[in-house]
Parts: C-alpha cells; sequence; structure tokens
C-alpha cells in the first residue's frame, strides 16, 4: 500500500504540472514515521514542488476526530473558493465490519482500525462544504454512502467495483479533477478508465466509475419513501433473490442500485420516477464488459449485463428466511437501521428492514 500511495504523491506533482489551475494540493499521509501533511505547489519560476506543512504525532488516522483535524487544518491553512478531498485506502464500500476505532467501511491501517460510512459523514461534520468528494478506494460507489454524504459535497466520484491497486492515475487526472465541475470531474473519470483499458496488466480491464450529483439525493428518497408505502412492493422484496441481480465483487453484497429497484417495484409509477432522477443524478457512468478480476484465475470474472449498471450499487439483504441464521447478514442489516438512508428512503417501513431496527443502537 505505501508504495502505491508514494507513487500516487508522484504522479499528483506531474498532473500539477501539467495544470493551469492555481490550487493548492495538501496531501496527508500516514505512511512514514510520523503522519504528514504536505503540499504540492510550484515556486516562483513555476517549478512543483513538495513541501511539508505539518507532523502529527502517532494517531489513528481513521478516528473520525483526527479525520475531522485534518480536514479543517487544510482548508484553515490554505484557503480556497472550491474545495474538494479524496480518500485514498482499502474499503468495502457501504458495508459493516466490526473492528474499529470506532468499524470498517473505509480505510485499513496497520492498526486494522477502519471506518464505517457514519464515520466519515461525522468526520465531515463541521468541515467546510465540498464541490467534490472522491473515494479512490474500492466499492465506494454506493447509494448508502451517497446519501450520508449527500450534505458534505456537490458531486461524488468513486467505482462501484475494485479500483485497480496503484489506485487513480493522478499525472492524467489531476489537471481535470481540480476543474471540480461536473465537466472536468467527467474527463477525471474517462482518463481513469482509459488508463486502465489501455495499460499492459491486463487483468486491470475490470474498471468502472461513476460521478453523481449529490442534490438530487434527496428527492431519490422521497420517491423511495412513496414506493414502500405500497405494501404489495414490501412484500415482494421480501422474496426478491439478489443472485439474480448484478453485482460487481464476489463476496461483497452490493448489486446495482437501478436494477435493483426495478426488481423491487412491480407497476408502481414511482419506479420510472426513481429512474429518471437517478439518471439526472448519475452525471457521467462508465464501465467494462465485466466488473471483477481474474488475477490468474483466484476470482471470477464477473460480467455486466447490458442495462445493468446505474453507476451506483446498493446493499441488498437475502431472502427473509436466510436472514434467520446469525452471521454477517444480520450485523449488516443491524446497522443499515443506523444509517440515513433506511430512514428518508423509508426502509423502515418494511419489515425484511425493520426487524433489526431495535438492535440498532446496540
Amino acid at each position: 500500500m505505501k508504495q502505491y500511495l508514494n507513487a500516487n504523491i508522484s504522479d499528483m506533482k506531474i498532473g500539477y504540472g501539467k495544470s493551469d489551475i492555481n490550487a493548492n494540493v495538501l496531501v496527508y499521509a500516514d505512511i512514514s514515521s510520523v503522519p504528514t501533511l504536505y503540499l504540492i505547489g510550484k515556486d516562483n519560476s513555476g517549478k512543483v514542488q513538495q513541501t511539508t506543512v505539518k507532523t502529527y504525532p502517532d494517531q489513528y488516522s481513521v478516528d473520525p476526530e483526527v479525520m475531522k483535524e485534518i480536514i479543517n487544518d487544510v482548508f484553515t491553512l490554505y484557503p480556497a473558493e472550491r474545495k474538494g478531498v479524496a480518500f485514498s485506502s482499502h474499503a468495502n464500500g457501504s458495508l459493516y465490519t466490526p473492528n474499529t476505532v470506532r468499524k470498517r467501511a473505509f480505510g485499513d491501517e496497520e492498526s486494522g482500525y477502519s471506518m464505517n460510512i457514519t464515520d466519515i459523514r461525522e468526520a465531515l461534520e463541521g468541515c467546510p462544504y465540498m464541490d467534490v468528494i472522491m473515494f479512490d478506494a474500492c466499492l465506494m460507489a454506493n447509494m448508502e454512502t451517497a446519501y450520508e454524504l449527500k450534505d458534505r459535497a456537490h458531486y461524488f466520484l468513486a467505482a462501484p467495483n475494485s479500483i485497480p491497486a496503484e489506485g487513480f492515475p493522478y499525472d492524467k487526472a489531476l489537471p481535470h479533477l481540480l476543474k471540480m465541475d461536473a465537466a472536468g470531474l467527467a474527463r477525471a473519470a474517462q482518463a481513469y478508465m482509459k488508463h486502465f483499458q489501455n495499460n499492459d496488466v491486463e487483468w486491470d480491464d475490470f474498471v468502472s466509475i461513476s460521478v453523481s450529483d449529490l442534490s438530487q439525493m434527496n428527492a431519490l428518497a422521497l420517491y423511495m419513501d412513496s414506493l414502500f408505502q405500497d405494501e404489495a412492493v414490501q412484500n415482494h422484496l421480501m422474496k426478491v433473490d439478489r443472485d439474480d441481480l448484478q453485482m460487481f465483487e464476489t463476496g461483497f453484497q452490493l448489486y446495482d442500485y437501478g436494477e435493483w429497484v426495478d426488481s423491487i417495484g412491480l407497476s408502481s409509477p414511482y419506479v420510472p420516477k426513481i429512474r429518471t432522477i437517478l439518471d439526472e443524478a448519475v452525471v457521467y457512468k462508465e464501465y467494462s464488459d465485466y466488473s471483477s478480476v481474474n488475477d490468474y484465475t483466484a476470482m471470477p470474472e464477473i460480467p455486466i449485463k447490458d442495462g445493468a449498471f446505474s453507476g451506483l450499487s446498493t446493499y441488498v439483504p437475502p431472502r427473509v428466511s436466510q436472514l434467520l441464521q446469525p452471521g454477517y447478514d444480520m450485523l449488516m442489516m443491524r446497522f443499515f437501521t443506523s444509517l440515513k438512508w433506511y430512514r428518508d428512503a423509508g426502509f423502515w417501513r418494511v419489515p425484511l428492514y425493520n426487524i433489526f431496527e431495535q438492535d440498532s443502537e446496540e
């Protein structure tokens, strides 16, 4: 991981050298003897340079309070009209893992501690509103994460499947990322796709990406809540077999959000309304023929079906009969009831989901 992050920083310097935008690029990295905040900038002659801004005591970088402090340090020391933040690490999307400085969806320190998406949202509360939040981390383009972060940024750039270990090609993407508007973010996403589809590593060809307008998330939640008021939809939802849906990574219970909505909605008039808003929310999306790597046959390729890529994934539980057995899905369902998406989108109305609500505060 450290070698990739060091390479990313080097690529950022190359990418910044290509940009005509006057920007402060701050990088916080906990990969050396002490956690360090760096500035990538240009000297008076225009030469790109990297300088140390601040060092921190040994700390858990995935602690929400620590993350909040670092982000506020950045915007206090270097105020700017446009703002964005990119998170780079391991991740498993909106899924729950019980191992935190408080639980993992994002992050993977040597300590083993990580963050849930609720922790990331908490870390960003009190920080300035962003133009973009980006995840250079696997599986983060999902509805649950987008909704948790909807009040923290305008745009959301992430991948619904895995990202190759080397991460974003910042030498190519950073000049576009720094524009922090829909067109620039789309071009950054295109640079990501082109880089991995055209490189010499055969098993890097599985990439996909999306850019979403988070200002549309409230409308999606409103129509979802209306859909879930239909008792027939509630009953049908409990019978949906997730094995029939488009998944994005073996072993992770994340499936295409748009296809899932189509599968649960019966003939509800709210389904086309949801799909219309979803198409407006996902301002850019691109995908390869398959979504999972075939790395020396260690993992099977997962083809992406025609019409089964909306740009965002979502957690889908197993059928209700399978939830009666203790296991990961039961833990995940309890966690799900703590999410803003659960409450605002009306999942609390559905027996498949609300049977775990009483346990969500434990």
